[in-house]
């Protein structure tokens, strides 16, 4: 594979540098479809950066967890994963300009997604059929970031921007620095950013603890600090015949682990670990290599990503004793350290072949990836696991008089390599599974102030390597691991309606879906409480699932006090169960989101609430959850220093109820609760 990058970077670059010429001015445009934001008829959410870079650092999941139909799943306030209609894991793929993120938070819920989203342009979330058009097995949708390391056009003046954020609820704080600019012809892109949070607060009794556990009380949750570094560095070259580009993107991450399950001792040996500390440490390195060239002929552009990643989280312990309590000592040694590893390459070609009526493309994809779960002592929870993926995809839109239609089809081939241990017999294993997807979307005006939008889609996705072949204790969902060779893909039948109307300046939006899942895969326990050194054996197991929902919201606009009063009251909810009746595990509760956006000249006043209800449909061993209100506030002001707003200072509150709240899709939601009430400022300066 990485002859392969040699060859096509010669390929594309010698060219590059040959026919350099200007280009003209950048437009922020979505990186999927090539068309204005506007214009994207698919269900689509699109978050511009300054819209929460001023509300305080958090993850990928959380800036976007107040959104109709996307929420959280954490495990502590520097660790969460998107959930989208219900669905979660690897069914909700992370992209980054438009290629999926192979870290190792696919391998556990408790592993944070490597990327930074500091100083990017956009986020723009994907929901249902659309999906395929940008992942193979995203059933539940993507969430693509876009940033722009790798500029796409000449910049066209030198840019430096400064950020500085301090919290309460941590004693954090956080700073990112960027610059964009050129140089002799050359587009430059620098970004670091670095946050450095101490342990949060929680409101009193918030932890649920075990019934009959003798456990201290604290105002803070214990490990659940982090602290991140990344850096960004990108340079491209642009002209009318196209662009060509390279970034390196380098990520470290410390992040305590607030709970982590321990194995179950001999009578008569208990004893307690009040001071023992558990983290873990992710590092990440990332090469890019992207371009397009302009053609004249049948095809009209060759757009082509290349990617290499190498990921690695390694979960340690670190116990605090006195010297010399030689026990001690060797029970530090007896847990070791677990190593998570994800390498991987990418390749990617995009041909828009589109004509004067239609709108089509070509995709080929292939991708492959090395991965394993190594212990420092004792018997690997997966061995050295390979997972080869190829795919090609026709992508078309096309217009039937009042009338546009998206259709997609790919078929995907994947190949997974590995080995069992079962009975210190060692098993290799070497499957295939084709799959094939496609989606369609119907979308149209009824009359002036009627638009609706119909969805379709059959998505197939394989089982991962990890569903497959681990079988080994997975401490953080307090588990003992077993994957199964037997699995067979998923396939899930969707069909989603949205209808929009707008009644004078106020627009009402309604969303209902439906999402059958044939060979549902999930973790079901062992019936029988069957444990091994203390913790209970779950198997990837698969059984048909039905998923239903609904979105509504209304929203209106009003002139208030030579300002802008932007108002928008929503709701959210999905169901998911198995045919046979029974209840899917950690769906996430109904919500209500209100928001209130007033702006006036250079001051922004955003007031959200949002009231999650109480969940108690609940699977078999699973607790149901009380429900909370968690209300925020965030006032901004910019200034003109040597610009226009080229200064802006933040004030911003979280939890300003100090609620009791715990997100129902945690594995740990009664063990590590969401943070209590957060109280920040944070500026951003840009020269």
């Amino acid at each position: 594979m990485k002859t392969f990058y040699i060859y096509l970077t010669v390929l594309f670059a010698v060219p590059a540098l040959l026919l350099a010429q200007d280009i003209e001015e950048v437009t922020v445009s979505s990186a999927f479809l090539d068309g204005d934001v506007s214009s994207i008829n698919n269900p689509i959410h699109v978050i511009q950066y300054s819209d929460f870079s001023k509300k305080g650092v958090s993850t990928l999941a959380e800036s976007i967890d107040t959104l109709l139909g996307v929420s959280n799943q954490d495990y502590g306030a520097s660790v969460g994963q998107p959930i989208i209609r219900g669905m979660s894991g690897n069914r909700v793929k992370v992209l980054n300009n438009g290629l999926v993120v192979r870290d190792v938070a696919f391998m556990g819920a408790d592993h944070p997604i490597e990327v930074d989203i500091g100083g990017i342009q956009q986020i723009e979330i994907v929901k249902g059929p659309s999906s395929i058009l940008y992942s193979n097995g995203a059933i539940g949708g993507i969430v693509n970031i876009v940033d722009n390391t790798i500029a796409k056009e000449d910049v066209l003046e030198n840019v430096f921007n400064l950020g500085f954020e301090s919290q309460s609820v941590n004693d954090g704080d956080n700073y990112n620095i960027d610059y964009s600019g050129s140089v002799e012809g050359l587009n430059l892109f620098f970004s670091h950013s670095s946050k450095n949070l101490d342990n949060f607060d929680i409101p009193d009794e918030a932890v649920i603890h075990e019934p009959g556990e003798d456990h201290d009380e604290f105002s803070y949750l214990p490990n659940s600090d982090s602290k991140m570094a990344a850096t960004r560095l990108g340079i491209s070259k642009t002209g009318d015949w196209g662009y060509y580009g390279i970034s390196s993107v380098i990520i470290d991450q410390l992040n305590g682990v607030p709970f982590h399950g321990e194995e179950e001792e001999e009578e008569g040996e208990g004893e307690e670990h009040e001071d023992e500390r558990i983290f873990a440490v992710t590092d990440s390195s990332v090469i890019n290599i992207e371009g397009e060239y302009f053609l004249n002929g049948p095809i009209n552009s060759i757009a082509y990503s290349l990617r290499e990643t190498d990921s690695t989280l390694t979960e340690q312990h670190e116990e605090h004793h006195e010297e010399g309590e030689e026990e001690e000592e060797e029970e530090e040694e007896e847990h070791g350290a677990t190593t998570f590893t994800n390498n991987s390459e990418e390749a990617q070609v995009i041909l828009d072949i589109s004509n004067a009526n239609n709108e089509q493309k070509l995709v080929f994809n292939l991708a492959n990836s090395d991965s394993s779960v190594v212990k420092e002592v004792g018997t690997p929870s997966m061995r050295p696991a390979e997972t080869t993926e190829s795919t090609i995809g026709y992508f078309l839109g096309t217009n039937f008089n009042d009338l546009h239609m998206d259709l997609g089809i790919r078929y995907d081939q994947i190949n997974v390599k590995g080995t069992l241990l079962n009975n210190s017999v060692v098993t290799n294993h070497d499957l295939d599974f084709d799959n094939l997807s496609f989606s369609a979307s119907l979308n149209g005006s009824l009359s002036n102030n009627f638009e609706a939008t119909l969805g379709v889609s059959n998505v197939e996705r394989a089982p991962s390597s990890v569903e497959l072949l681990m079988n080994g204790k997975h401490m953080a969902i307090q588990r003992h691991e077993v994957g199964s060779v037997a699995l067979d893909s998923e396939e899930a039948t969707n069909i989603d309606l949205e209808v929009s109307y707008k009644l004078n300046d106020i627009k009402f939006n309604m969303l209902y879906f439906q999402n059958d899942i044939d060979n549902y895969i999930y973790l079901q326990d062992d019936a029988n409480g069957t444990k091994i050194e203390g913790v209970v054996i779950a198997r990837h197991s698969q059984k048909d699932a039905e998923f239903d929902g609904y979105e509504f919201s209304i929203s209106s606009d009003f002139d208030l006090y030579d300002g802008n009063l932007a108002v928008m009251i929503g709701t959210d909810s999905v169901d998911g169960k198995f045919t046979d009746g029974a209840n899917i595990p950690r769906i996430t509760p109904s919500r209500n989101i209100y928001s209130f956006v007033y702006t006036q000249d250079d001051v922004s006043v955003d007031l959200s609430l949002k009231e999650v209800k109480s969940q108690n449909d609940t699977a078999a061993g699973e607790e149901g959850t009380a429900g909370f209100e968690l209300l925020d506030l965030m006032v901004s002001k910019s200034y003109s220093i040597y610009s226009d707003n080229d200064l802006t200072l933040s004030l911003f509150g979280t939890n300003l109820f100090n609620e009791i709240a715990r997100n129902h899709a945690s594995y740990v939601k009664n063990e590590v609760p969401l943070a209590g009430r957060n109280l920040g400022l944070r500026f951003n300066l840009s020269l």
